[in-house]
């Protein structure tokens, strides 16, 4: 450890061979940008006075252990939110209706109240999660929603539940903004979509483990009523697993115990790169302003909306599949392939954006227009036509590919820390917006093709794949009208000079270093 603290952004960027020739007048200037921590980002501050050495093995190894520890434990909690917000889909097929008197539009309001609660406490999250770690804000809820889940069961009417379900909903929604924060806290652009595609893809997880876990309850005719036992199963499942997020998932690099110093470094360094910074807590009025007078962050918020509306497929899927005549047990059984498909879509797509630059858009549009066949073949195939209607149903749960994708485009394309919090809040505000709206469009009296809820997915699917196009466009315009000011930055300044931009919480446009990536 050298005793004369150094810049981390200087020391990770400059080539180790050199760095000792570093002069004191560089060094002051430095030191004078620490003075004030508040406003630095935690990354200049991890590494501060050391002197560690590392090549691209280093880097490649430090990688991996994150993949091995940080990226499962993103999964199995995204995995345990959706089969938590799905067991009210089990629910149903299994007298959740019946038990409770439940009539008219009351089941869709049980699924809109959900995001009403969301969306409350989305201004909430974003002020929680700049003032704390991400990491204890995510173990936290989840424990909140299992404790949550164990209430369903006292519920005996519709006043009742109506009022878990919103509370439910506010302590699931610190989640998807958390995972934001955290993917990009912990990994490079390039390799956030496959990341973020990884843990998103156990929604895909979740519909198998439900689909046999419902099969498996659905047999028990003793005690209390079957769609108890799916809230009191994953409510227990969920507290469990916050007490092992709480100790396991590291609030950064800097506490990773999994990582060697040199690896700590490294991983430092891959964030740099970003030009997004790891955390800062420190409230920035003018990224507030810049957030919500940037373009991309109203489409956005509009894309997250629309994108959203058909998601109360999966709150309304059994009951689609049960009314195409099968059984209760039947039921829990075939919704579990459209989990597998969503689980291959995920992973390949993203991976294709890995391998393949700039490919993001054209991989949301994929999975669009996969989406949108399916919800033609179950708005239009013959209703005897099951194999039809089954694979139709399947193939709209392409969907949520493109989502996971624009939620990449939001992390990579958003500098700044407060900026990124605003503009991941108002994603948010648009996901519980648009699964507020969702289920209203599926009526009971339409059972069972529900063609006003199908055709609402058709139309979101259209508009979705036009803006998505419109977006690359646009982005692409955003980065060759900013080329001449990054060459210039570039000419005048050392790769040194150039480094520090990473960590100075600078929002992508006062950032002249900053690419969009589409």
């Amino acid at each position: 450890m050298s005793a004369e603290p150094r810049d981390y952004a200087v020391e990770m960027a400059t080539p180790a061979s050199g760095r000792q020739h570093h002069d004191q007048d560089d060094m002051s200037n430095v030191q004078k940008e620490k003075a004030d921590a508040s406003h630095t980002d935690v990354g200049a501050r991890l590494i501060a006075g050391a002197t560690v050495e590392f090549d691209e093995a280093v880097m490649r190894r430090a990688l991996w252990k994150i993949d091995l520890w940080v990226l499962p434990l993103l999964a199995l909690t995204t995995m345990l939110q959706f089969l938590d917000k799905s067991t009210l889909g089990y629910a149903a097929i299994f007298g959740i209706v019946e038990d409770t008197g439940l009539k008219g539009t009351d089941y869709s309001w049980l699924a809109s109240i959900f995001y009403f609660g969301y969306l409350l406490m989305q201004p909430i999250a974003a002020h929680i999660l700049q003032k704390l770690q991400p990491a204890k804000c995510l173990a936290a809820s989840v424990f909140l929603w299992g404790v949550i889940l164990f209430l369903h069961v006292v519920c005996d009417n519709w006043g009742k539940l109506m009022t878990v379900r919103f509370f439910l909903g506010m302590a699931e929604g610190v989640v998807t903004p958390a995972f934001m924060l955290i993917s990009s806290a912990w990994y490079a652009r390039k390799d956030q979509p496959l990341r973020m595609g990884i843990w998103f893809s156990f929604n895909g997880v979740a519909l198998i483990l439900g689909g046999i876990l419902a099969y498996g309850l659905g047999h028990i005719h003793v005690g209390i009523a079957s769609w108890k036992w799916m809230f009191l199963v994953t409510g227990a499942l969920s507290v469990v697993w916050a007490v092992l997020l709480w100790f396991l998932l590291p609030d950064h690099q800097g506490t990773a115990w999994f990582l060697d110093e040199a690896e700590k470094h490294a991983a430092v360094e891959m964030v740099r790169l970003n030009h997004t910074g790891i955390h800062n807590n420190k409230f920035r009025s003018d990224q507030l302003v810049e957030a919500l007078t940037d373009v991309k962050t109203w489409i956005f918020f509009l894309m997250a909306t629309i994108w959203n509306v058909p998601n109360s497929i999966a709150t309304f899927g059994n009951l689609v599949i049960k009314n195409f005549d099968y059984g209760v047990l039947e039921t829990t059984l075939l919704g579990m392939p459209s989990g597998a498909l969503e689980f291959v879509v995920m992973i390949a797509i993203t991976y294709i954006c890995l391998r393949l630059s700039n490919t993001r858009t054209w991989c949301m549009t994929a999975a669009l227009i996969l989406a949108l066949v399916g919800s033609v073949m179950v708005f239009a195939a013959p209703y005897n036509n099951k194999a039809a209607l089954l694979c139709g149903y399947y193939l709209v749960y392409a969907f949520p590919t493109g989502y996971i994708l624009l939620l990449a485009m939001a992390s990579a394309n958003v500098a700044g820390h407060t900026k990124k919090v605003v503009t991941n809040s108002l994603l948010l505000i648009g996901y519980s917006a648009g699964n507020i709206i969702g289920p209203q469009f599926f009526k009971t009296e339409q059972q069972p093709r529900y063609p006003l809820g199908m055709g609402s997915c058709l139309v979101s699917f259209a508009i979705l794949i036009l803006m998505t196009v419109a977006l690359r466009f646009y982005l692409v315009w955003q980065n060759k009208s900013r080329a001449s000011a990054r060459q210039a930055m570039e000419e005048s300044n050392t790769e040194e000079e150039l480094a520090q931009y990473g960590f100075r919480n600078l929002t992508d446009k006062e950032n002249p270093m900053f690419v969009y990536v589409y």
